[in-house]
Formats: C-alpha cells, structure tokens, sequence
C-alpha cells in the first residue's frame, strides 16, 4: 500500500512538472515570436514612412494651418499625422493599445518623430476633430490629382453606389423599449385633454380619422419610445392591440394613414405650436399621476423619450433604423454614397447621408459637391451605377454637372428590363469590390465612433488611406497588386 502511494505521488510530482515546463516554454515562445514580430514591424514601420515621405509633405501644409498664433502650443501636427496613418495602417488596436503601444516604445517613436511629452487619447481625439471631414477630404483630393496629372488615373469612367454605415452601438439596446404598464397608460388617456389643439388644424375630410386619436398615436410612439411608425402601428392596431388602452375612437388599417398626417403636421405653419402644446399636456398629466419626471423642461415631443428610459440610440442620436436588402440585415445607423474609378479601383468622392436609402434629392446633393470639388475635371464621362440612380432627375443632375453618358438601369425595372451588357454590369460591379477592400482594411462601415462629425472624419480617413495604399504600392514598384496592403504590413 505505502509502495502504491509512493508511485502515485511521483507520477503526480512529474506530471505536474512537465505540465509547469510546457506551460513556460510556450510563454517563452509567444514572448519570442512576438519580440521578432516587433523588431520586423518597426522595420517595415520604417520603410514605409520613407517611402510616403513625398507625399506627407502635400498633407503637411494642410495640418500646419491648425497652428493657432496664441495659447499653448498643441502637440506637434506632423507627428500625429504620422501616428495616425501608422494606427490605420498597422492595425494595433483601439486608440488605447496604439497611444499605450507608442508610449512604451522609444523605436516607434524615434520612427514617428513624437514629441518627447507621452501622447494621449484627447489630444488624438482633438486632432481629428480639428482635421475633421473636411481636411482628410482635401488630402485624398490632393492625392487623387497627382495621380491624375501623371496619367495613372482614368477617369473616364466612374461607378455610382451607396454603401452602409453601421453605429458603434449596440443594435438590440439601440431597439429596446421600456415596459408598457398598462393600468398607468389607460389612467393617462383618459386624464389627457387634447380639445383644445384640434383647432390649431385645419379642417380635415369628412371621413378622415379624428385628429384626437392621432394625436394619441403621435404620444404613444414617443412617449414609449416606439423606433418606427410601422412598429407603432403595430403595437396599437397588432397582436398586443393597445387601441382600447388608449381610448380611439376610429381606427386604421395601413401606418400610411399615421405617416400621411405626420407629413401634414411638419407643413404646417404653425407645427411647433401645436408641437408645445401637445408636450405641455402630456407632462401636466404625467405629473398628475405622480410619474417622476428625470427633467424640469420637455419642449419638444423628442423629449417625452427619456421620460420612463433613456434610449440607447440618443448617445448617437442622428441614427435610424435601415433596411440593407443586399444583405437581408435590418441595422440602426446612417448610409454612404461613393463614387470609384473602376480602371484603378479607387474611390474618387465619399460622403456619409443620414439614412441608408438614398432619395433623389441626397443623390443630386452628392453629385453636385463631387462636381465642385473636382471643379471641371469630370467631364464627358460614363457613369455606371444600378437602378437606384436610375431616375430621370438623377439622370439630368449627371448629363448638367458631368456632361455624363449614363449607363444605368431605369428605376424600379432593372429586374425585368435590364438594358445593360454583361461588360458594363462588370464595370458595375467593380465598386463592389472598392467597398468590399475599405471596409476589411479600414473598417469603412463600422466606424467606433459616435456622431456625425466624427463618423464623417472616419469615412474621409478611410478615403485617404486607400488612396494612400495605392500610391504608395505604385511608388515602390507594386504595380501587378496596388491594392495589396499585405506588401506593406507583411
């Protein structure tokens, strides 16, 4: 019996210390790898600001111009330039883990010619808003032009599409509503007293559904935090049918109805009366039945949202709920519109919308600032794009502005009605591509970022950088694979 224990705690004993012996040396290992990863990184870290040097001294001028005359002196501009193309270019993380990653090596630093002071977060959140859309706008532009001037870009042709942008917040927190408790929303509609704003309308149709039910509506969705008009209508007139909760008198059958007389309300001249009035009523009668109140003004019927929950969304409050059928995927954020050169592959102009599907009127926006920023030297081109870009006003804003042959789909019958050959829907298809490339290098749909500005900075940044990529590929003699960022980061 002694003998067995004996065995067995020296079988443990070496177990034991070969599993301490392996776990060691595959720290050892990883410790090594990474230490010769580094060392090569920063090699390659090098090269490539050497090679880019040409034309970093186009951007220059460009950040030098945030030099104010008076106050303290900010953190040098050329370098955060640097340091910013090394985070988007070599990928060490968030903002943290690259400013720690700078802070902890004096070879990247000496590579990037940092300050001796250590470099932060908000001075690098401040630099970007001080550049802003506008500035790395201007860089790419100024990139684009000398590849123009030296014969490498074809612009002949360019390619139409949108693309999505999705927020940095969470989707289903961005969704979630708060509890519905349904005793105190029955006392609140029968103690509400909305009479006295009907006059404030004009007269409807005789058959029309009373202004007073959809004004109950128009509460229910903002004051339950209802994302949508279609979602409203279904929790009302749906399988939950609220309608006796909230007292209507006479229904409706399509969110149309509700949409229409919203139009109406945002025409009229007197809307932000009648807007007040409706908030004033509805906190008299909140405070009526002792519902506590998280502020002491609610102006605006925006505000009734934070009254049982603070949305999620309002961190980033310019988001909507988007519907992207190329990917069958419901998602709350904003749209794109880019336009590419498909010989070269590159974006030409980018601009960030508020919704993802384009109206006419945010296309023809789009294509007269890209017409003012390149002022005349689009001209008598081809435009591809699919039937999204299809209508006739589209059409005349790019034969106006471009003098363009469009060799797009008409609206709505690409499906069955299709006049495009195989070799333009190709040429199409190439943006595809360009979006496709943005988004796994530079992450061109999921900025981490919130608000409309810094979202705007981002997909510039993107813009730049691709444009950047290429140069720098044709510049090292890259020419079979200018895209390749591989050639860089290795």
């Amino acid at each position: 019996m002694t003998l067995t224990l004996l065995l067995f705690g020296y079988g443990v004993s070496i177990t034991s210390f070969l599993t301490i012996v392996y776990v060691r040396s595959e720290y050892y290992k990883h410790l090594y790898q990474n230490v010769l990863w580094d060392s090569y990184s920063l090699e390659r870290i090098r090269l490539f600001f050497q090679k880019i040097e040409p034309l970093l001294k186009l951007m220059y001028p460009i950040v030098d111009k945030l030099n104010k005359r008076k106050g303290r002196p900010a953190t040098n501009r050329r370098f955060q330039l640097r340091f910013v193309l090394w985070w988007k270019f070599f990928a060490p993380g968030s903002q943290k883990n690259a400013v720690n990653r700078l802070n902890k090596s004096p070879e990247l630093q000496q590579i990037l010619e940092a300050p001796v002071n250590l470099y932060t977060r908000a001075s690098l959140r401040r630099f970007l808003k001080d550049v802003g859309e506008e500035g790395f706008r201007r860089m790419g532009f100024g990139l684009g032009l000398k590849l123009l001037k030296k014969g490498i870009l074809d612009t002949s042709k360019v390619v139409l599409d949108s693309f999505p942008v999705y927020s940095y917040l969470n989707k289903s927190k961005c969704l979630k509503i708060p509890r519905f408790n349904k005793k105190l929303a029955k006392l609140f509609y029968q103690e509400l007293n909305l009479n006295h704003i009907i006059p404030k309308f004009p007269i409807q149709r005789r058959n029309s559904a009373p202004l007073v039910d959809k004004l109950k509506v128009w509460i229910h969705q903002y004051l339950w935090d209802i994302p949508s008009n279609q979602r409203n209508h279904y929790y009302i007139f749906g399988r939950t049918n609220r309608r006796e909760v909230l007292g209507l008198e006479k229904g409706w059958k399509a969110a149309k109805t509700y949409q229409c007389f919203l139009d109406v309300l945002k025409a009229l001249p007197n809307a932000s009366e009648i807007e007040c009035a409706t908030v004033t009523e509805v906190v008299r009668v909140l405070r009526h039945l002792g519902v506590a109140l998280k502020s002491t003004q609610y102006q605006r019927i925006e505000d009734l949202r934070c009254v049982f929950h603070t949305p999620h969304r309002l961190k980033d409050s310019t988001i909507t709920s988007n519907y992207c059928a190329a990917k069958d995927q419901h998602f709350m954020g904003r749209g794109g519109l880019l336009a590419i050169v498909p010989s070269l592959g590159i974006p030409l102009f980018l601009q960030v919308t508020a919704k993802y599907k384009q109206s006419e009127d945010s296309i023809r926006a789009f294509l007269k600032s890209m017409s003012h920023q390149y002022r005349g030297l689009l001209q008598e081109i081809e435009v591809y794009a699919d039937s999204e870009f299809g209508t006739e006003g589209i059409r005349d804003a790019l034969k106006q502005l471009f003098k363009a042959t469009p060799y797009i789909d008409v609206y709505a019958r690409s499906a069955t009605r299709s006049t495009l050959t195989i070799e333009q829907k190709n040429i199409r298809k190439t943006v595809e591509r360009v979006i496709g490339r943005l988004e796994t290098n530079f992450s061109l749909e999921h900025p981490s970022v919130l608000g409309d500005d810094s979202v705007a900075t981002h997909t510039q940044l993107c813009f730049l950088c691709d444009l950047l990529l290429v140069s720098h590929n044709l510049l090292a003699g890259n020419h079979s694979h200018p895209h390749s960022l591989s050639y860089i980061r290795g």
